[in-house]
């Protein structure tokens, strides 16, 4: 258990262990620590003795709570302690008394239930402070309705989801659900309610006259979007594994990003080898002396902006900008020629369209299609089943050959001309 004075540009050079936690103790403040969790997690907690009983707190996590902030957290719980009170019992104490909110109910929901279960916690989190809380977040679990419930997917398809809604009322049956089984309410609201969306299979990839604009509207999205996009194209992975990267996963020596098995949709280990495009883009990001992740969220506090140890959100407004972005671009390209750019129009697709277009771009270049299927770490085609059993072998150096690949071919289509790509397209 290390000691050592600790200030900002200390915390922010301190690095995860290889496993497990470690925890930092302050010097000159006993019993105050910072724990750094594999993962890259900081969080200040204050471990202290009570009735012959070794006790611990959580305080806050870092950056949110700055040094200072942690040092006058431990004062206060250590004044508690020498008064002969428990201070971890009553934080616990006056929540409890605090009323069982939708909002209250489901911060419990991820805690206990969905992170130590899912990688995708955050992701979950994130959709009920978008979409839910603002609707009902601040009732008692117990008075909402199945009237409330559709209040809250009508109100969620009027900020534009079409079948993410369904993903929102998927999470919310599972938290009414949660709030029964602890005995929170009776019976769930949810109940018979149906998905309103109806789902389709998804095939769309992105030509190369719109990967063209993408990229020139990734330039202009500007950080971090512009890079989270970049690199949801260059690497073909999931959008949760992009934006919840933590620089603990990273050699860009060795360009390799070594994804947890905590963190993967299958909840395997996932090594994804960087091209060279990737390394540079990653490599310029400005989080790294700030953050544990690449993509921190940002807040304001006392007019000054400042990274908070939460990925990235906002991805409905950044998308909205790409897309106007794109559609601008390829109004130009027609014009240029020769062709009516009030006719052209931009072809509805997701973010998770960027993982299919990269995969058959890889095709494309003749990727065996064994290969892209171990870069996307996928288990159920391919290399499902038994294959899956005896078929170990990672093609570390076709993944790698292949994501190369994929890199020259997206640095192509910004040098050929216009002229070219439409001549390709006509092929």
């Amino acid at each position: 258990m290390p000691k050592r004075n600790l200030n900002a540009a200390v915390v922010k050079r301190l690095k995860p262990p290889a496993s497990g936690q470690e925890d930092n103790f302050d010097k000159g403040y006993p019993g105050l620590a910072l724990r750094i969790s594999y993962g890259g997690r900081k969080t200040w907690v204050f471990f202290y003795r009570l009735h012959d009983k070794q006790r611990r707190m959580k305080l806050g996590s870092w950056p949110a709570m700055s040094v200072a902030e942690a040092r006058q957290a431990w004062r206060d719980a250590r004044n508690e302690v020498e008064a002969g009170k428990d201070p971890a019992a009553e934080k616990l104490e006056a929540r409890r008394r605090e009323p069982d909110t939708v909002e209250r109910v489901g911060e419990q929901f991820i805690e206990k239930w969905h992170r130590p279960r899912n990688r995708t916690a955050d992701e979950v989190a994130r959709m009920l402070e978008r979409h839910v809380y603002p609707v009902i977040g601040h009732r008692e679990i117990g008075d909402i309705g199945r009237r409330d419930i559709l209040d809250v997917l009508d109100k969620a398809e009027a900020r534009g989801l079409s079948v993410g809604v369904n993903r929102v009322l998927a999470n919310v049956r599972r938290l009414f659900a949660w709030a029964v089984e602890r005995g929170l309410i009776e019976t769930s609201p949810v109940t018979g309610v149906k998905p309103p969306a109806k789902e389709q299979a998804r095939d769309r990839v992105l030509t190369d006259y719109e990967l063209r604009a993408f990229l020139v509207a990734c330039d202009k999205a500007g950080p971090p979007f512009g890079a989270v996009f970049r690199l949801l194209l260059l690497t073909a992975q999931r959008r949760d594994e992009v934006v919840s990267a933590a620089w603990s996963e990273f050699d860009l020596r060795e360009k390799l990003w070594r994804l947890p098995g905590e963190r993967t949709k299958n909840g395997k280990p996932h090594d994804v080898p960087l091209s060279q495009a990737a390394v540079e883009l990653i490599a310029g990001l400005d989080s790294r002396d700030h953050s544990a992740l690449l993509f921190p969220a940002w807040f304001a506090r006392d007019g000054q902006s400042e990274q908070k140890e939460r990925p990235v959100s906002g991805f409905g407004r950044a998308k909205n900008r790409v897309d106007a972005a794109m559609l601008a671009e390829l109004r130009r390209m027609a014009e240029k020629r020769g062709d009516d750019p009030a006719k052209i129009a931009l072809m509805p697709w997701r973010i998770h369209d960027l993982r299919r277009t990269a995969a058959s771009g890889m095709a494309r270049l003749g990727v065996g299609i064994h290969v892209v299927e171990k870069l996307l770490n996928h288990t159920s085609g391919t290399f499902g089943g038994i294959v899956a059993v005896y078929q170990r072998h990672d093609f570390a150096d076709e993944k790698r050959a292949a994501v190369e690949a994929w890199a020259e071919f997206i640095a192509t289509l910004s040098s050929k001309s216009i002229q070219e790509l439409a001549s390709e397209a006509a092929d």
